[in-house]
């Protein structure tokens, strides 16, 4: 078992360590404070191909696989998770068309989602349906060779940029759950209030609202049944858990880097043992979750990783990484509580990761799921 990169993955990440340091991270506090998409990033990072990093060179993208994909969004979400939402959207949604959608779908949407031209969303949660997607209640109801959709979504992330929407519904006709790729200026599709959230400030979540909304059938996606439109959210927990550690790793090195230059005592902190010990727990958490999150990504061949080994890196990486951030603030003192440094929006950030995705208790039903089996509910 070889645990070190290839050449071409350390040229990703050199790469993309190079570009959160000197155009991401500069602005960062910027598209939070202002809640403001970061386009600029946005354009530079299509310029560079990596909103088609993972997708397949016929349609435009560069052909990376998982493991490539989950080193370059933790290096730039080290700079900005705002801008690292948007290069993991760009490629999870787009491999999601390429994995379960139709050859007119690949054709038709995959270029443009790798130029950086046609932003995608999934749209899964509802008001009462987050985590549970069997309850999910928007309705897909046939009428000649259109589907007729009506219901609400809830925190659709980048909702308020989207062009596309890759949207689970029941068929009514069929009784059976599935995915729709649904058109921003469709008829029907109404763009609902953006989530005032706490952080994930540049990348708006909005509700999404469907009334008599008319598809083409062909918009039907061909293999996004619930169980493969679930089953695809392991990528999106790998990606999940590299942005997460990504940003703690950026507050580990902003404390690292305080108590060295710091002194109480009439000593360095960095010599004082307790805090010592502390970067030492700090650094068996960031080296952990990262191995669990590669394990997972290089599963990735058949173009989804292991369902269970997902969710064990991002249980994992999600408690680490808060841990880690929280353990960084406590190593700052009330510097590290002050918005004069990056730490609480890096903490506001990570935060939310431990929710999308899928909670880390989902996760862990998930992870027992894989070791136990299913429950047994017939009493026996």
């Amino acid at each position: 078992m070889n645990f070190d990169l290839t050449e071409e993955q350390r040229s990703f990440q050199h790469e993309a360590r190079r570009l959160a340091r000197t155009e991401l991270a500069p602005k960062a506090a910027r598209w939070d404070t202002e809640a403001e998409v970061p386009w600029e990033n946005i354009r530079l990072l299509a310029e560079h191909g990596y909103m088609g990093l993972i997708l397949p060179e016929e349609y435009g993208g560069a052909g990376a696989n998982l493991l490539d994909l989950v080193i370059v969004l933790e290096e730039l979400a080290w700079g900005c998770v705002n801008t690292s939402l948007f290069v993991f959207s760009a490629n999870a949604q787009g491999n999601r068309i390429v994995q379960l959608g139709t050859p007119e779908h690949k054709e038709r949407y995959v270029p443009r989602i790798a130029r950086g031209e046609l932003h995608a969303s999934h749209a899964m949660s509802e008001p009462g349906a987050g985590s549970d997607a069997r309850r999910l209640r928007t309705k897909a109801e046939r009428d000649g060779d259109h589907y007729v959709v009506n219901g609400n979504k809830c925190w659709i992330s980048r909702g308020s940029v989207a062009g596309l929407f890759i949207t689970n519904v029941t068929f009514t006709d069929e009784n059976k759950k599935g995915l729709l790729l649904i058109e921003r200026d469709t008829p029907g599709v109404e763009i609902g209030k953006i989530e005032p959230l706490m952080g994930h400030r540049g990348s708006p979540s909005t509700e999404l609202l469907f009334r008599d909304c008319r598809v083409p059938v062909e918009q039907r996606m061909s293999e996004g049944d619930l169980n493969a439109s679930l089953f695809s959210m392991s990528f999106s927990r790998c990606c999940n858990a590299a942005m997460g550690i990504g940003a703690a790793q950026r507050a580990f090195d902003e404390a690292v880097e305080y108590i060295k230059t710091r002194e109480a005592y009439s000593k360095k902190l960095s010599d004082l043992q307790g805090l010592r010990w502390m970067v030492a727990d700090m650094k068996v958490r960031l080296d952990a979750a990262r191995l669990l999150i590669y394990r997972a990504a290089a599963s990735a061949a058949s173009g989804f990783p292991s369902e269970s080994q997902a969710a064990v890196a991002k249980t994992f990486a999600n408690e680490a990484a808060l841990q880690v951030i929280s353990d960084a603030m406590q190593l700052m003192g009330a510097n590290g509580y002050s918005r004069e440094y990056p730490l609480e929006r890096i903490y506001r950030d990570v935060r939310g990761f431990a929710i999308a995705g899928g909670t880390t208790q989902i996760q862990r039903n998930l992870i027992a799921r894989a070791v136990l089996g299913k429950r047994d509910h017939s009493g026996n």
